[in-house]
Parts: structure tokens; C-alpha cells; sequence
């Protein structure tokens, strides 16, 4: 393998040896968090094997019905197509696939169980869909001690392991999904946190200031595995307590992309420290969010989803589809009529965003579309 590899790659090269082998490692944790953005309802009457639900996916008239996030469909379909012939991944099994969007909880979520073999299995979190609501939720992490999704991930992990008592299992996910697997490893009880052997966080978003001063977090610490890298945006938001850089091929706003990311054998390649480029941005994205208050936080995002709501996007899609003047002029009336009160609060607090000025110092936004973020 050479220094411009990728998970496909990984794929090619290790794809002949069984997990009994050749044993997890944080590669494999990415392509199981890559996975999870595929949907299985098919494996809730009968779990089946990777090898088996790949054929059922490609032979559908719309395999794009099954990946919830179009940037990654092409390459996650590829690097299925490649594991469902692969000694390694083709045997493990799928199982208890669950998916939830409920707009009156404001609540995005999904996982699925990966059986590896009769010691160990993954449960895989995924990320942040396209859709309006698991944006929102993903905003109010901002402000909220526990949004739906991390509750929720919690109850998964605690059936899945009380089902698979014999087991060890690994937790993992990528953005948001590595945010939940986080959370619920902290959230067992330590008789279930016994039953896992690491959870892996892949650019996933941290937590609000409080989370790590609770006690029993730290205890476990080291069972978690957090990467982001190196100019990254979404691995920033909030407080990461602990995690390693790692390089990728695309400039910063692109490295949220799994594909991207770079490896040599079993492992990413580490950088010593962030780029320029991602030390300010790091610098930036939390000045604004300690800028405000919790309640701040709260109007604001309460505020632009009441906005974006008023469209009636459903989606990330339907919002860039729906940039007309009619969507515009329904905005603006709903902005009109939140009242003199809430205009203040909401134009108060995007104030504070754009004119705090920790953010304004020597930072150019430009430098995230350059290949200067890379370095």
C-alpha cells in the first residue's frame, strides 16, 4: 500500500483475510461506520451476510434508494460491491437495522449490528442524513444536555449487547454516528461497558463543555478512538476531550469525506499536529459557539429551523431546489411575524457571530476551498 490509499484500497489489500486472521483495527471501524449509511430493512424479518444483502441491493431496479447521503453513494456502493467478494467481509452478518425520523422529537436516527464472527460484532451509528431535521438535532447538541438520537443510541447498544450476551462488541460511526457511540459507551452501565472492547469516533462532533467533567466518562477514556482530520470541520464542533490527526487528499470542507481519508496498512496516517489551516478554524467554529449563551444558542437554532421550516424542505436538496423568490418571500415572513422580541434575540445573536472578534483574526475563509488547507 502506498501513501495515497483509501478504504477501497484497504478493500483490495486485506480483502482475503478473515477478521479471525487478521483482527479489527480502525480501518475496519471506518468501513463499518461507511455502512451504516446503507439501508437494510430487509434483515429485521431475516439477518443475512454482507455478501447476501449486497446482491439483494444491486439487484434493485434504484440501488440508490438504499444510501441515505448522495455525496458518499457512488464510493460506499463501490467499497460494498468489493467486500460482498471478500474473504473478510462477505460471512459477517446484518441484523437489527433500525431507522427513525421523527420531526415532532426533532430526531435523526439509524444504526445496524455487524456480527464479525461468533466473538465480536460492531454496531454501527450513522451519520447526519440530508434531511432538515437531522440538522436540526445536530444544532441542538449545541444547547441541549441529550438530544433524542443519543438517548436513543444508548437503548440500541444496551438490546443489542443484553442479546448478544456472549459477545464483545466494538461501537463506531462516522460525523454524528461517531458523536453516538461516544455518547452511549459513557451512558452504559459498567457492567455493559464491560462487553466492549473500543469505540471509535470517525470526525464525529464533540460534546457540550460539561460532558467530560462527568467522573465516570474519564474512566473509560480509553476505550475511545477519536480521528479527525487534519483541517477538519465537523470533528471540531464543541469539546473533544482527547484525539488523533490524521491526513487526507481533499482541501478542508471535502475532508469530512471517509473517502478521502488517507492510510497506509491497518492504520491512517497520523500528522503531529493540525494544519494552519484547521487550528483556526478550530479557533473560529468555538469562539462563535462560546460567544453565546445555552439559551442563545437555543433562539438561534429554534429561530433559522422556524425559518427553513416555512419552505417546507424536507431535505438539504429540497432547500437548494426551493431558493426561489417565493421561498425567499415566505421567509421573510416568517421572520416577520416571530415578533419584535425574538427578531431582537435572533439578530442579536447572528451579530454576535459575525462580529466577535476572535473570529475575524487573521482568518480567511477562502483558504477552506485551497489546497493550502491540506498542509
Amino acid at each position: 500500500m502506498d501513501s495515497k490509499d483509501n478504504v477501497l484500497d484497504y478493500m483490495d489489500w486485506r480483502g482475503d483475510l478473515s477478521f479471525s486472521c487478521a483482527g479489527m483495527n480502525e480501518v475496519d471501524s471506518l468501513i463499518f461506520s461507511i455502512f451504516a449509511y446503507l439501508d437494510y430493512p430487509f434483515v429485521n424479518s431475516s439477518p443475512m451476510t454482507i455478501a447476501a444483502a449486497a446482491d439483494r441491493i444491486f439487484s434493485s431496479p434504484d440501488k440508490n434508494r438504499y444510501c441515505s447521503i448522495s455525496f458518499i453513494a457512488k464510493n460506499a456502493f463501490a467499497l460494498l460491491d468489493k467486500a460482498r467478494s471478500s474473504t473478510r467481509y462477505k460471512d459477517v452478518v446484518i441484523t437489527s437495522f433500525r431507522d427513525i425520523s421523527d420531526e415532532s422529537r426533532q430526531m435523526q436516527f439509524s444504526a445496524v449490528t455487524f456480527l464479525i464472527n461468533d466473538e465480536e460484532a460492531f454496531i454501527a451509528f450513522r451519520g447526519t442524513d440530508e434531511s432538515i431535521i437531522g440538522w436540526k438535532e445536530d444544532l441542538n447538541m449545541s444547547f441541549s444536555e441529550a438530544v433524542p438520537s443519543q438517548l436513543e443510541a444508548t437503548r440500541y447498544t444496551e438490546t443489542i449487547i443484553k442479546t448478544y450476551p456472549d459477545k464483545k462488541f466494538y461501537l463506531g460511526g462516522h460525523s454524528k454516528g461517531g458523536n453516538l457511540a461516544v455518547w452511549a459507551l459513557c451512558n452504559l452501565s459498567a457492567e455493559l461497558q464491560a462487553h466492549v472492547i473500543k469505540a471509535y469516533s470517525n470526525d464525529g462532533p464533540g460534546f457540550r463543555e460539561t460532558f467530560w467533567q462527568d467522573e465516570g466518562h474519564g474512566k473509560i477514556r480509553e476505550k475511545i478512538e477519536t480521528f479527525i482530520p487534519q483541517s477538519s470541520i465537523v470533528g471540531v464542533l464543541m469539546e473533544q476531550e482527547d484525539y488523533i490527526t490524521i491526513k487526507a487528499s481533499t482541501p478542508s470542507l471535502f475532508q469530512h469525506d471517509p473517502f478521502s481519508w488517507l492510510l497506509r496498512g491497518v492504520k491512517f496516517i497520523y500528522c503531529e499536529e493540525r494544519s494552519l489551516d484547521g487550528r483556526q478554524l478550530e479557533r473560529v467554529i468555538n469562539s462563535w459557539i462560546n460567544s453565546m449563551s445555552i439559551s442563545e444558542r437555543e433562539t438561534l437554532v429554534d429561530s433559522l429551523y422556524e425559518i427553513v421550516k416555512s419552505t417546507n424542505a424536507k431535505t438539504l436538496g429540497d432547500l437548494l431546489r426551493s431558493a426561489n423568490i417565493r421561498s425567499l418571500l415566505q421567509m421573510s415572513k416568517t421572520f416577520r411575524a416571530m415578533g419584535l422580541k425574538k427578531q431582537t434575540q435572533l439578530v442579536s445573536s447572528m451579530m454576535k457571530l459575525a462580529f466577535n472578534d476572535d473570529t475575524l483574526t487573521n482568518y480567511n475563509p477562502l483558504t477552506l476551498f485551497s489546497d493550502d488547507a491540506k498542509n
